[in-house]
């Protein structure tokens, strides 16, 4: 039945979602998908990896982000990734107007192949009528940097005859072991208040759109391939405690893609409507690759989460269904509260 649930909700959010934003989306297909970038699990929880058009959604004043991911120890070298943000939804009192800053580190296998992303945003929300929603645009440039280490390779040259000798020539000949690009990003997002209890999202963004060079051996023809990144969720009140919040993620880049599906649920445990305590938890499932469980909690500003990897690929023979694990941390800065001018005394 709660199954069930789920996918009515997700049918709808997609049906309501879609009327609406269905020129956005007609504009993706127009445009063709042509190394895959770094992404988390927790998508939901890591906005700086799936549209620019998140910056500054959200309520408070500030808000800072740290994600953390470590993958395939059980098979080899692990893959780290880890993530940090700040932002702001208000620049010099504009209202609708967010700034961010980041960084994305990623390093892999033995040669510490390394990609480091430095990247600055902004968010702007346009208005519209109470009715139609809201409707935000973001664009974000970045600065990134790719690396190699070549200490813990070895080659065939480095093998005399006898034994491995690492004091001999690899005689390998790479132009260059770090490359520096410019790269620029462009989302948007659409969100709607569907019912009382039902709250709709979807948004649409571009990664990549300079398909800056790649090749370490200075190959003009190898380029960093476009990526297309969609996703909707909601958020649907079964109750006064629990929370439904279903959503779907497709990430195309190249010949490569991903499916995100699945949902949390939020059971809300507060004593007061200031002071917010809940515990949310739930399962999400990426086509033919693994599944993903996921557990956190909101205490106040404070939100905190932990997931899980099971890996059914066809690495499974080496993984033994190990995947990853991954932290997400999310702090809000709410805007300092308006206190009266004067007092009122009470007549007695």
């Amino acid at each position: 039945m709660i199954v069930f649930q789920i996918l009515l909700t997700l049918v709808t959010i997609v049906g309501l979602l879609m009327k609406n934003f269905f020129c956005v989306i007609l504009l993706s297909l127009c445009f063709g998908a042509v190394a895959q970038d770094v992404h988390f699990t927790q998508w939901m929880h890591a906005p700086q990896t799936y549209s620019p058009a998140s910056i500054g959604d959200f309520d408070g004043k500030y808000r800072f982000h740290a994600n953390y991911r470590n993958q395939w120890s059980s098979v080899t070298v692990p893959f780290v990734t880890f993530a940090i943000m700040a932002e702001s939804n208000s620049i010099d009192k504009v209202p609708g107007l967010g700034a961010k800053i980041g960084l994305v580190y990623d390093v892999t296998g033995d040669s510490k192949f390394s990609t480091t992303h430095i990247d600055l945003g902004v968010g702007y929300t346009l208005p519209l009528h109470d009715s139609l929603g809201e409707f935000r645009i973001g664009i974000q440039p970045t600065i990134t940097q790719k690396k190699i280490a070549l200490e813990a390779l070895t080659f065939d040259n480095q093998y005399n005859g006898y034994f491995f000798d690492a004091s001999l020539e690899s005689g390998e000949n790479i132009p260059r072991l770090s490359r520096w690009y410019f790269d620029l990003s462009l989302g948007f997002q659409y969100k709607i208040q569907i019912t009382k209890r039902f709250e709709g999202r979807t948004s649409l963004a571009l990664f990549n759109i300079l398909q800056p060079k790649q090749s370490f051996f200075n190959n003009e023809n190898i380029l960093l391939d476009k990526r297309w990144s969609w996703q909707i969720d909601g958020k649907y009140q079964i109750n006064k405690k629990v929370e439904l919040q279903p959503g779907i993620q497709f990430s195309a880049q190249g010949e490569f893609y991903s499916i995100n599906f699945g949902s949390l649920f939020d059971y809300n445990f507060s004593k007061t409507e200031y002071f917010n305590q809940t515990v949310f938890f739930g399962a999400y499932f990426r086509a033919f690759d693994s599944g993903d469980l996921i557990i956190g909690v909101n205490y106040d500003r404070l939100k905190a989460a932990i997931s899980y990897d099971i890996n059914y690929s066809g690495l499974t023979p080496a993984s033994n269904f190990r995947g990853g694990v991954e932290l997400a941390i999310i702090y809000i800065i709410p805007y300092p509260k308006k206190l009266p001018q004067f007092k009122f005394c009470p007549v007695h």
